[in-house]
């Protein structure tokens, strides 16, 4: 799947989401220790969204402050492409309170 990103009236990058239903969504208030999630084996996407506080994610393996593959910035969402291979993703909050939803195409 490819997508093509642009720029709106303002300059800003817009990042389209497939045309499509979601494979699978996931959504967690209580993130304070960890939460995994095994994904869709048709996933190639996922919009990763951090409520309140920033969340850190590592594929395939235990994520902590000290050990991540990426970040989401409290109350922003990023779409991620499934590296090759992955066939799951795990989540730990900056700081308490934070919320998680996914969402995988």
């Amino acid at each position: 799947m490819t997508l093509r990103f642009f720029r709106d009236d303002n300059g800003i990058v817009v990042t389209p989401v497939p045309k499509q239903v979601a494979l699978a969504v996931t959504y967690d208030a209580t993130i304070s220790s960890s939460t995994a999630v095994t994904l869709n084996a048709g996933t190639t996407l996922i919009e990763i969204t951090a409520i309140d506080k920033a969340i850190f994610y590592k594929w395939g393996g235990t994520a902590s402050s000290s050990l991540f593959d990426g970040i989401v910035p409290q109350n922003t969402s990023k779409i991620v492409p499934v590296p090759t291979g992955q066939t799951s993703i795990q989540f730990i909050e900056e700081s308490a309170t934070a919320k998680l939803a996914v969402v995988e195409w």
